[in-house]
């Protein structure tokens, strides 16, 4: 019986809402300084995504260029055939791989749409779990985290903007 009231009680939904006013303000204070860091960051974050996309476009490019030598290297040995033939072989070969994987993209477009379903379902329970901890606060804590975002976010624009 007891087994079963301990069960009931960690599977409730506002869980995560019985915190500190202190813990809820630390908590609201950390997303703020990382807001923060991010803003000032932002640029550098950029550019960081865009070396590194760079580096992974070049280095495909450097697998494509490897692969592209090998298979003109074998057909050379193997058939009797000019390098111009064996570059024909090698382009209608890319062209069967690259219509198999338009095939595959759209054939997992069912996917796109069940993992659509499943982010949707998932915000809407993180709306009714946030929504279910908002009710659970007292009126001060309310006024406090209220507070805390709106001191937030005054910071972030007066010292970012």
């Amino acid at each position: 019986m007891e087994n079963e009231n301990i069960v009931e009680s960690d599977m409730s939904p506002d869980i995560h809402g019985h915190h500190s006013d202190k813990a809820m303000l630390i908590h609201v204070g950390l997303k703020f300084l990382l807001l923060f860091i991010i803003i000032f960051s932002f640029d550098f974050l950029i550019d960081l995504v865009l070396m590194a996309l760079d580096l992974i476009f070049e280095i495909f490019h450097l697998l494509i260029e490897i692969f592209e030598e090998i298979l003109e290297s074998i057909l050379a040995e193997a058939l009797p055939t000019s390098k111009h033939q064996n570059e024909v072989v090698i382009v209608n070969l890319a062209l069967g791989i690259v219509l198999f994987a338009l095939y595959k993209i759209f054939h997992g477009i069912r996917f796109i749409y069940r993992l659509k379903r499943h982010i949707k379902a998932d915000g809407l329970n993180y709306k009714k779990r946030k929504t279910l901890d908002w009710q659970a606060l007292s009126i001060v804590s309310k006024i406090k985290l209220v507070t805390a975002y709106c001191t937030g976010f005054s910071l972030i624009f007066l010292l970012a903007f």
